[in-house]
């Protein structure tokens, strides 16, 4: 038997091997990664299209069919931050690859799962959740390392096309699952395509990818050094929060989603206590001490000190949240107005609502870094803040009543909507890539987007916990009491634009740092080993241990 796997092991590592390194392009590569990462926000968008045709088939309620999706941005939430970590210490290459087979695979059982019980559905999408959860910080990890040094020109040409398959895929996502949803086998459609796509990337990348060019950073990083209790205190706290906000969408006051959220957020406090208080203050308290003596001495960061020199750290965290939780509501809100009071299909409805996607796409085709420094940086963060602001208001208008109102209030106000989201992600990115040390990209961006997706959550669970049960509306009352709920939502994004326009007038500061050069992080680290050289050699020469 472990000759077997032995053998296997041979073979898969020489499949690896058998593309020669200088024979691979790394702009044929990064097209596969982008690809690749398009199928997390796809998995995501699908189902808010898919849900009626899966509830129908499973003959179950929409509350039960939720799960389907929530499932999903559970894991994916809870998970992202550790499977960040693990993606700087064993290489971005390798999580992304058993992120894409996770994907694909749980993408092909769910297509062939019997139509019995939904609960199995649930379960591997869930496990997907936990797979789509390395594709993030690991494509954003791999562009960090793979556009560096000599290709760093080519950065902000690659985060622009990053962006379009991180944020443009849920749109486009929501429009192939009205379309999947209308084919004689369904939702089934959609896995088999998510299955197919997943395969092919990852075949295609197994033999081809590039391994990243190892830093000094990334040499000192090692697996039996992750902080797995901090790791695992974040995971259990982010997912019992992420819970409890998705229970709030059947409303907030139930112990149900008050209990977990109240408890998550004290265990993920416990997890910053144990690495921000306990741990510094063991190790201070145990300066000459060997570090191989104690797994506290030794144990990796998963909150690394490095991310507080990121610029606008605070900001960034915050601020990206909100626009995520604000880009989920205008989209969430926008398919349902079409759907439930202008009867509009599922399909129609979400091209109706496309006009985001296609400002995301275009201002990341046409965002180029001299914009961020002829603007001294700030201000176009503001102007960012002022198209999002202008585009929200703007499509808050949106009335059945009145003749041509997508033509006057959607389309083109998701578009200005779109495109200053876009200005946003372009800049934040660059600032953070190019602030944070090649061996802790995946770590930082997990921190970021566990933010995020907590923050996105809220956003998702809003818009069912103001509208209720939607049904299609049949009547002037019915289309009016829904138009005025849509209305609230409406006015909420407008807070939260609001408030993401105040901290870039106020919070935002000028001219952030680039990133610090490999050569002087790797001075740093030199200087503070002969320090510890000399230190150990002091007390060594007095007996002690």
């Amino acid at each position: 038997m472990l000759a077997c796997v032995s053998g296997i092991k041979n073979v898969a590592l020489k499949g690896r091997s058998m593309v020669p390194l200088e024979k691979r392009n790394i702009f044929f590569i990064y097209f596969f990664i982008l690809l690749g990462t398009t199928l997390d926000n796809l998995n995501n968008g699908t189902m808010l299209t898919l849900a009626g045709d899966i509830q129908e088939r499973f003959n179950t309620d929409s509350s039960t069919t939720s799960w389907v999706l929530s499932g999903y941005a559970l894991t994916l939430g809870s998970f992202i931050m550790v499977t960040g970590k693990i993606a700087d210490v064993i290489g971005p290459h390798n999580i992304f690859l058993c992120g894409l087979t996770t994907i694909w695979v749980c993408s092909l059982v769910c297509a062939v799962l019997p139509q019995v019980t939904i609960i199995p559905l649930i379960v591997f999408r869930a496990i997907q959740g936990i797979g789509a959860s390395s594709l993030i910080p690991a494509s954003l990890s791999l562009t960090a390392n793979y556009f560096s040094g000599k290709r760093a020109k080519f950065l902000p040409t690659a985060i622009g096309f990053l962006l379009i398959a991180l944020t443009s895929s849920f749109g486009v996502g929501i429009i192939i699952g009205g379309a999947f949803s209308l084919t004689s086998i369904g939702y089934r459609s959609f896995f088999y395509f998510s299955f197919a796509v997943g395969l092919l990337c990852n075949i295609i990348l197994y033999f081809m990818i590039i391994p990243i060019e190892q830093t000094e950073g990334h040499k000192q990083l090692d697996l039996k050094n992750v902080d797995y209790v901090a790791a695992l205190l974040v995971i259990i706290g982010t997912l019992l929060m992420i819970l409890g906000l998705t229970e709030g969408g059947e409303g907030w006051v139930s112990a149900k989603a008050i209990a977990p959220l109240i408890i998550g957020f004290l265990v993920v406090l416990a997890a910053l206590f144990f690495e921000g208080i306990y741990l510094k203050r063991f190790r201070k308290k145990h300066t000459l001490q060997d570090r191989n003596t104690d797994w506290r001495l030794s144990v990796e960061f998963l909150f690394p000190p490095e991310i507080l020199h990121i610029p606008n750290i605070m900001v960034f965290l915050t601020v990206t949240g909100l626009q995520y939780a604000t880009e989920i509501m205008f989209i969430a809100s926008g398919v349902q107005y079409f759907m439930f009071v202008e009867h509009n299909s599922p399909i129609l409805a979400s091209v109706k609502i496309f006009p985001v996607c296609a400002g995301i796409i275009f201002g990341a085709l046409t965002y180029r870094p001299w914009m961020y420094e002829k603007l001294n940086g700030n201000k176009l963060f503001v102007i960012s803040a002022i198209l999002s602001l202008v585009g929200v208001i703007w499509f808050s208008r949106l009335d059945y009543t009145v003749a041509n109102s997508y033509w006057r209030y959607c389309i083109f106000s998701a578009f200005i909507y779109g495109y200053g989201i876009n200005i946003f992600f372009n800049i934040y990115m660059n600032v953070v890539i190019e602030s944070t040390p090649l061996h802790l990209q995946g770590v930082v961006n997990g921190i970021l987007q566990t933010t995020s997706q907590v923050l996105l959550s809220i956003g998702n669970a809003l818009v069912p916990s103001i509208t209720g049960n939607v049904s299609y509306a049949t009547t002037e009352e019915m289309k009016q009491y829904l138009q005025d709920k849509y209305r609230v939502i409406f006015y909420i994004m407008m807070g939260f634009q609001g408030v993401v326009l105040l901290l870039m007038i106020f919070c935002i500061q000028n001219n952030p740092s680039k990133r610090e050069s490999e050569e002087d992080l790797q001075s740093v680290d030199c200087l503070n080993i002969e320090k510890d050289e000399e230190v150990f050699e002091k007390v060594e020469s007095k007996g002690i241990n």
